[in-house]
C-alpha cells in the first residue's frame, strides 16, 4: 500500500532533521522540486514543494533506503547529544503562527558557537502533530526535552490536530498520564503556548522541570524566549538560569513580555544547579 501524504512527510521530518540534509536529499534525488526552493524558504513550505513535484511512490521508496541506512538510521539516543522533541501545531480553524519561523530560530542558536557547547542539543521537529501521534512520537525518540508549540485553552488543554487539520484538544489530564508513563530520559518540558500555567503545575509530578505561559503570548516573544532558552542551556547553564536568561532577553526587547513565562519544578529539584543530561 502505498503512502499517504502524512507519513510520507513525517518521514521527511523524521529521516532529514536538518535544512541541509533536506536540500541535499531533493537537489539529488528531486532536482524538480529542489529548482523550485529559494533562499530563505522556511522548511514548511520546502516540504510541500517535495511533495507536490516528486513521485509518491519514488519519494517513499528514497526514504525507505534511506531509513535502512546506517547513516540515515537513527542512532541510539545514548550516544547521542540532548533531543529535545519539538512538537507544532496549528489546526486550520486557529490563529496561524508562524511555528517553522520559531523552530529555525531555535535551529540557527543551537548551531552557531557549536564548538563550545557543553550540553549538545538536537532538535527534532515534527510539524502538523496529531493528538494521536504524541504516544508513539515519545516513545520513538525518547526526548531528554519535549516542546509544544501551538495553541493552549483556558481549560487547561493543548490544541493537536485531526487528521483532516481539525482541533484535536488533548486534556490535562490524559496529558498528565501519558507523560507519567513514558517519561523515560525526560527532564523537561515546554509548553510554548497560551494559558498553559495550570498544565505545567501538574507535569511537574513526573518531571523535573516545566515551563508554560501565564497568559497569552505572541509569536515574536515565544521566539525569543525559546531560542535564548535553549541556546543558554546548550552553553551549559542551569534550568533556572536559562529561564532567568529568556525572561531578561524579553524584557530587553520592545515586547516587555517577561512575566508571562513560569517554570514549575518538582519538590527536591535545585533549578539553580540543575542542567539537562545526557
Amino acid at each position: 500500500m502505498p503512502l499517504r501524504r502524512l507519513d510520507l512527510r513525517e518521514r521527511i521530518a523524521r529521516l532529514l532533521r536538518s535544512d541541509a540534509d533536506l536540500d541535499s536529499f531533493a537537489g539529488d534525488r528531486f532536482p524538480e522540486a529542489s529548482g523550485r526552493f529559494t533562499d530563505g524558504m522556511d522548511r514548511v513550505r520546502k516540504t510541500n514543494i517535495l511533495l507536490d513535484y516528486a513521485d509518491p511512490g519514488a519519494l517513499a521508496k528514497q526514504l525507505r533506503l534511506l531509513e535502512r541506512s546506517p547513516k540515515g538510521a537513527a542512532q541510539p539516543a545514548e550516544d547521542g547529544p540532548i533531543k529535545l522533541l519539538y512538537l507544532a501545531c496549528n489546526p486550520t480553524s486557529t490563529d496561524q503562527l508562524a511555528l517553522s519561523r520559531e523552530a529555525r530560530r531555535i535551529e540557527d542558536r543551537l548551531r552557531a558557537g557549536k564548538p563550545r557547547r557543553v550540553n549538545a542539543i538536537e532538535i527534532v521537529p515534527r510539524w502538523a502533530v496529531r493528538r494521536s501521534e504524541l504516544q508513539r512520537l515519545l516513545l520513538e525518540e525518547e526526548p531528554h526535552v519535549l516542546h509544544f508549540s501551538g495553541h493552549g485553552s483556558g481549560r487547561a488543554r493543548l490544541l493537536f490536530e485531526d487528521d483532516g487539520g481539525n482541533i484535536a484538544p488533548l486534556e490535562a489530564r490524559a496529558l498528565v498520564s501519558l507523560i507519567g508513563r513514558l517519561k523515560r530520559r525526560l527532564q523537561l518540558v515546554v509548553l510554548n503556548a497560551c494559558d498553559t500555567e495550570p498544565l505545567v503545575g501538574a507535569l511537574v509530578k513526573h518531571v523535573a522541570c516545566a515551563v508554560g505561559m501565564r497568559q497569552a503570548i505572541g509569536d515574536e516573544a515565544a521566539a525569543t524566549f525559546a531560542e535564548t532558552f535553549y541556546e543558554a542551556l546548550s552553553f551549559g547553564e542551569p534550568i533556572g538560569a536559562a529561564f532567568e536568561l529568556a525572561r531578561i532577553a524579553l524584557g530587553m526587547s520592545p515586547l516587555r513580555e517577561e512575566r508571562t513565562p513560569v517554570l514549575r519544578f518538582k519538590r527536591g529539584v535545585d533549578i539553580d544547579r540543575r542542567r539537562l543530561e545526557k
